[in-house]
């Protein structure tokens, strides 16, 4: 039996740099898409606790408040943004495999009562622990579009001071995503996201643990292993403590931000 409010969204991810030398690689996942006013029961899938497939408060942001709802929500008025009483949050992420989670990126959609979308939140995350959200909130036809500083620390290949260039599509059949990012006004890296719906049922969750048995480990050995072609290639990198200026408003910030490295 299908749960109506939850979806699976199996992907297509696709990462492109074009400077300073072009190197392309692409990968199948599979995201969760879930209301975070009714999560969906399975024996395959928990909140807060261990299973085959998780959901964690811990692993998205979190501000002192109960709930990734409520977290996501005062972050938001913490940006000046009123957000209506009756708005519904869908949350886009990668779930936990068997306890372990990386998250490398996040995507929450924001609806009013009778679906009309009202904004968007991409929830950046890197092999440091740290995150960082974006408001993506310009209106574009069926999807998201906002320009944004990055001030945020996501490869050694990737300059904090850079820019993301976030377009997100109105998650219904399928997923839509586009995060570029920018130096300038020229474009350095394209990162796309490309998924098709299926309802959220136990046999697929099943089915979905044997096709993608070390899902978040697969995505960051493979994080790993193409930083290793860039720097073999002789691509310019940056240490994080390289550029701690450029890394603002970082939440579960790493030692690298909080401690003092002049001596």
């Amino acid at each position: 039996m299908s749960h109506p409010s939850a979806q699976l969204y199996e992907c297509q991810v696709m990462h492109c740099r074009l400077k300073p030398k072009q190197r392309p690689f692409q990968y199948r996942v599979f995201m969760l898409s879930l209301d975070l006013d009714d999560l969906p029961k399975s024996p395959w899938f928990s909140y807060d606790s261990f299973n085959l497939f998780s959901l964690h408060q811990q692993d998205h942001v979190e501000l002192g408040k109960e709930g990734i709802r409520e977290n996501l929500l005062h972050w938001l008025r913490e940006q000046r943004v009123q957000v209506p009483n009756e708005i519904r949050v869908r949350l886009i992420a990668f779930p936990r495999v068997l306890g372990y989670a990386f998250k490398p990126v996040s995507f929450y959609y924001l609806t009013h009562a009778d679906g009309t979308p009202f904004l968007s939140v991409a929830e950046v995350g890197n092999t440091f622990g740290e995150m960082k959200l974006y408001l993506v909130d310009g209106k574009k036809e069926k999807a998201w579009h906002r320009r944004t500083p990055k001030n945020f620390y996501v490869s050694p290949f990737s300059d904090p001071g850079d820019s993301f260039d976030f377009t997100l599509g109105h998650p219904l059949s399928e997923l839509r995503v586009n995060i570029d990012d920018y130096r300038d006004d020229e474009k350095i890296l394209l990162s796309t996201v490309r998924g098709k719906a299926r309802p959220f049922t136990s046999s697929r969750l099943f089915w979905y643990g044997l096709k993608y048995p070390f899902l978040s480990l697969k995505v960051i050995a493979l994080i790993h292993w193409h930083a290793l072609l860039l720097w073999l290639r002789k691509v310019p990198y940056f240490k994080k403590t390289d550029r701690r200026e450029a890394q603002l408003d970082v939440l579960k910030p790493h030692s690298s931000l909080t401690k003092d490295h002049s001596s």
